[in-house]
């Protein structure tokens, strides 16, 4: 598997968890378990079961506080999207496309990260030096 591959898995493993907790999770629960359909048909129905198994265990932890759940769950999910990929490569443009879609349900539901613009202006030989984290563009 590339790394652009395993880059787009580990994301969408991320974000998938993140969003278990939230009230789009239905949207997103049914498309991943149309994900799997596609590409491991015996699957399809046990996704589900292991998706709302994976929803309870989240919910345990935060409750009991518990941060080390979550990032074993990202992990669990890494791994069933990255066997998935592996196998049926022809699914990494449906798995794009999933997580573009849950990009912009996190938008909805106020996640998304904020966009930062800086702008400075320098008169009379002055000079203006910024930089944010990140990529520093001059222009």
């Amino acid at each position: 598997m590339d790394a652009a591959a395993l880059a787009l898995v580990t994301t969408s493993a991320n974000s998938l968890v993140s969003l278990m907790t939230s009230e789009v999770w239905e949207q997103v629960k049914s498309g991943v378990a149309a994900l799997f359909r596609r590409g491991r048909r015996a699957e399809g129905g046990a996704i589900e079961d292991e998706l709302d198994e994976s929803v309870r265990e989240l919910r345990a932890s935060l409750e009991s506080g518990d941060q080390e759940t979550q990032e074993e769950l990202c992990q669990q999910w890494r791994g069933k999207l990255r066997r998935l990929i592996r196998e049926e490569p022809e699914l990494i443009v449906e798995l794009q496309s999933l997580l573009n879609e849950w990009s912009s349900l996190e938008a909805v539901k106020g996640n998304a990260t904020p966009t930062i613009y800086q702008t400075a202006t320098a008169r009379d030989g002055g000079r203006v030096y910024q930089q944010g984290t990140g990529t520093q563009n001059n222009y």
